[in-house]
C-alpha cells in the first residue's frame, strides 16, 4: 500500500464531493457554494413510480419524477400527541421478506436479505437503473468515478480495501456482478463507502456539519426516548434525487433499516430491531496524530453496530474495543432502555457523554473530558452555533426550551428550527444552506426516530429538506410482523 497519497494534489479534494460523511466545508457551506442564502426550492427530482399516498410493489427497477411529497411541506402540524407504546419485536421468528422494491410517498424502499454477497447482488439489481442514471448524468457520481484511477494510483483504494469490514467488501463484489454493466466498479464502491476516512486523510478540509439529539425521561412528554438527526452536506444531486429506505436482513445478524441512496452500503443513520439507533457526525482532528491508517471507517462501523448490537451498552463496548481511523461522533439511543449517549472518537481516545437530565446533543466538536482537546481548534463557527441552539431548545429552564415536552412533533420542530441563537432572528423559509441555523445548513436527510416503537419519520428529496413532510416508516411493518401498524401519524406535515 502506498502512503504518499497523503501529499495528494488538490484535485483529489473532489472525491469528497461524492461522499456525504456529514460534509466538510469552510464553516457550513458545501463545495461550490458560498456563505450567502440559497433559496432554491423548486427542484422536483424525486423517485419511484407512485404519487401522493400510493404504494406500489415492483420487483424490477426504474425511475420517476414526482416525489409525491405534497405542496405545503413546511406547515406546522401542531402537537397531535398520541399514546405511544414500545414494541417487542420477535424478529428471529419472522420469515425473511423476499428482496424487492416499492415506492412509498416518494421514497424507494428496498428489501435485501441473505449473505453480504447476495445482498450486494440484490442491491445492484433492484437499483440498477438509478445507479446507471447516476453514473451517466449525476455530476456527484461522475466526479467520483473520474477520480478513481488517480485515487487508485495514490493508494487510496488499497487503504479502503484493507481496512473495510469483510461484509462491505463482499457486498461491493455482489453489486459489481449485477451493476457492473453500467460502470459500477469495485474501486468505486469501496471509495464511496469509505469516505469518512478518505476526507480526513486528505489535506484542505475544514469544519463539517451534522446535528443530533436524544431526549428521554424527564425531557420527553411521555418518558420515552426520541432521537433527532440532521445529515448536512451540500446540494448533492444524486442524494436529493434518489432517497432510499433500505430494509436490511443480513444472514445471522439483527435486521435494521437505514435511510440513504443507491450504492450506500455504509449507513450514516439507522435503527435495528433491538431498538438501537446509531448515526454519525464528522469532526476535524486537532492534528495528524488523531488519525490512523489501520482500523475501521466510522460510517461502516454504523452498519456493523446496527447488525450486531442488542442494546446501548453493547454498542458502547463495541466502540471502545474498535480501532478508529478518523475523528467522528456517534449519537446512539436505545428504545428498550430509554437512554441516549454521544460518543466522541479519535485514533487515540474515545469519550462518552451520557444523557443528563434526559438529553444529550451533538454537532461537530468534542466536549467529553477524554476527547475535548483532540479535535480542531478553534471550534468551527457553524458547529458552535448549532450546538448553542440545541442547548437553548433542549436544556431545562430556558425561555425557549422544549425540555419536558419532547415527542415526534416537537422533535420535527427542532429539526426545522431556523433561529440564529445569537441574534434570535429567523432565517427565511426556503433557505437551503446559509450557515445560520439548524435547518439551513445544507441538510440532505432529516430524521426522527422513536426507537421504542421501532418507527422513524424521514424528510428527504427536495430542498430545503427539513421543510418537507416527514414520512413515517415502521420497522415491524417493513419486516412483515403480524398486526404491525403504520406509524401514527403516518406523515408529519
Amino acid at each position: 500500500m502506498r502512503l504518499d497519497w497523503i501529499w495528494a494534489p488538490a484535485v483529489l479534494l473532489g472525491i469528497v464531493c461524492g461522499i456525504p460523511a456529514c460534509r466538510t466545508d469552510g464553516g457550513g457551506n458545501g463545495p461550490n457554494s458560498d456563505a450567502g442564502t440559497d433559496t432554491d426550492t423548486d427542484t422536483d427530482t424525486g423517485t419511484g413510480t407512485g404519487t401522493g399516498t400510493e404504494t406500489c410493489s415492483d420487483t424490477g427497477s426504474g425511475t420517476g419524477e414526482d416525489t409525491g411529497m405534497g405542496e405545503d411541506a413546511g406547515s406546522d402540524a401542531g402537537t397531535g400527541l398520541v399514546d405511544r407504546e414500545d414494541v417487542d419485536l420477535d424478529w428471529e421468528s419472522l420469515p425473511k421478506i423476499e428482496p424487492h422494491r416499492e415506492t412509498r410517498f416518494g421514497y424507494t424502499v428496498v428489501w435485501l436479505s441473505g449473505s453480504p454477497l447476495e445482498m450486494g447482488k440484490q442491491h445492484g439489481e433492484l437499483l440498477h437503473d438509478e445507479i446507471a442514471d447516476g453514473l451517466a448524468n449525476s455530476s456527484y457520481v461522475k466526479k467520483i468515478a473520474a477520480l478513481i484511477p488517480l485515487a487508485n494510483l495514490l493508494g487510496l483504494v488499497d487503504l479502503a480495501r484493507s481496512n473495510s469490514y469483510q461484509w462491505i467488501v463482499d457486498e461491493c463484489k455482489g453489486m459489481v456482478e449485477t451493476a457492473g454493466d453500467v460502470g459500477w466498479t469495485m474501486n468505486l464502491c469501496l471509495v464511496i463507502n469509505f469516505g469518512d476516512v478518505l476526507t480526513e486523510q486528505l489535506p484542505g478540509f475544514t469544519s463539517p456539519a451534522c446535528s443530533q439529539f436524544t431526549a428521554a425521561g424527564e425531557a420527553s412528554a411521555d418518558g420515552r426516548i426520541y432521537h433527532g438527526r440532521l445529515l448536512d452536506w451540500s446540494d448533492v444531486d444524486f442524494l436529493l434525487k434518489y432517497p432510499v429506505v433500505f430494509v436490511r436482513q443480513p444472514e445471522g445478524r439483527v435486521p435494521y433499516v437505514t435511510v440513504g441512496f443507491p450504492g450506500n452500503l455504509s449507513p450514516y443513520s439507522g435503527m435495528n430491531a433491538k431498538h438501537v439507533v446509531v448515526a454519525s457526525n464528522e469532526a476535524d482532528p486537532v492534528g495528524p496524530t488523531q488519525s490512523a491508517k489501520k482500523g475501521h471507517s466510522h460510517v461502516q462501523m454504523v452498519g456493523e453496530l446496527l447488525g450486531t448490537a442488542h442494546g446501548i451498552d453493547e454498542a458502547l463496548d463495541a466502540v471502545r474495543k474498535e480501532d478508529h481511523m478518523s475523528v467522528e461522533l456517534f449519537g446512539i439511543s436505545d428504545g428498550a432502555a430509554d437512554r441516549g449517549a454521544a460518543v466522541e472518537m479519535t485514533a487515540t481516545a474515545v469519550g462518552v457523554r451520557p444523557d443528563g437530565q434526559g438529553v444529550v446533543f451533538l454537532t461537530n466538536h468534542f466536549t467529553a473530558a477524554e476527547t475535548e482537546a483532540l479535535d480542531a481548534v478553534p471550534i468551527a463557527p457553524s458547529s458552535a452555533l448549532r450546538y448553542e441552539r440545541l442547548s437553548q431548545l433542549l436544556a431545562p429552564g430556558g425561555a425557549e426550551s422544549l425540555h419536558g415536552s419532547l415527542e415526534p412533533y416537537s422533535a420535527v420542530k427542532i429539526l426545522r428550527d431556523r433561529v440564529n441563537p445569537y441574534t434570535h432572528k429567523e432565517v427565511p423559509l426556503g433557505t437551503f444552506d446559509n450557515n445560520g441555523s439548524l435547518a439551513t445548513n445544507g441538510a440532505l436527510y432529516a430524521i426522527v426516530f422513536d426507537p421504542g416503537a421501532l418507527v422513524l419519520w424521514a424528510a428527504a428529496g427536495k430542498k430545503p429538506v427539513p421543510e418537507q413532510p416527514f414520512v413515517g416508516f415502521s420497522l415491524p411493518e417493513l419486516l412483515g410482523a403480524p398486526d404491525a401498524a403504520f406509524p401514527e401519524p403516518e406523515i408529519i406535515w
